[in-house]
């Protein structure tokens, strides 16, 4: 699995961001996005029907699947966005109840990504 994980894995660039409470009275929150960190990973396509089946409802024509090493499990629990080098759009990890759905297989972690619609 080492073998093909160097061969076939391409770079993904992991944003972590600060919030900063701009008014304590309304709960203005601003995000500041600090420099993104670059990991190795295998970007897989998912297909509309598996979206439906494997996030259940997200909406989204552009969900990928991250398989990368379980050394970046909390670097990938604490980003706010994700992006693939050579793609201009910014993912997003799939959240339930608030924590980051990740799962586990052998040394490698599956993770669930896909594009927010901010419409």
């Amino acid at each position: 699995m080492d073998i093909v994980f160097r061969k076939n894995s391409q770079s993904v660039l992991i944003y972590l961001a600060i919030e900063s409470d701009n008014d304590p009275f309304e709960h203005d929150v601003s995000l500041s996005y600090l420099n993104p960190l670059p990991i190795q990973a295998i970007v897989t396509d998912l297909e509309f029907a598996q979206v439906n089946y494997k996030m259940p409802g997200i909406l989204t024509n552009k969900a990928k699947v991250l398989l990368v090493e379980k050394k970046y499990r909390t670097l990938l629990e604490q980003s706010s966005k994700i992006q693939i080098v050579g793609d201009t759009d910014y993912y997003h990890g799939w959240e339930r109840n608030g924590k980051m759905q990740i799962r586990e297989e052998g040394d490698y972690l599956k993770v669930y990504i896909y594009i927010k619609d901010t419409d």
